[in-house]
């Protein structure tokens, strides 16, 4: 995990990525989940405006609701499903709301 409080972004990487084999999902204008090409394990997340979003008691993942629904719940099982759930709660999948947090350390460990 890294995290630039002059820009408030945290980056947070789960895998080596290859980056031939990689894909970044943006989930809204904030997070951007980083998975590999099939969309099968979560490599990483970026979130913009982390301590901002750490306030707010729900953000909209808006820039999924186009996916079709095969995909979408492909998607919405990486982001229940650890590591990525340490960080994001999601609140409801038919509004994609979910809850940005912070997480403990001894989930990380």
């Amino acid at each position: 995990m890294i995290y630039d409080g002059a820009e408030d972004v945290l980056e947070v990487t789960f895998e080596t990525v290859d980056e031939n084999f990689s894909r970044s999902i943006p989930l809204n204008e904030e997070i951007v989940l980083h998975t590999d090409a099939n969309v099968a394990n979560a490599w990483g997340l970026t979130l913009y405006n982390y301590a901002q979003l750490l306030q707010v008691t729900e953000t909209h993942l808006d820039a999924i609701a186009g996916l079709d629904a095969a995909n979408l719940q492909k998607l919405l099982r990486i982001l229940a499903s650890e590591p990525i759930s340490h960080f994001l709660n999601i609140l409801d999948t038919d509004s994609l709301r979910a809850l940005v947090k912070a997480p403990r350390i001894n989930d990380l460990i």
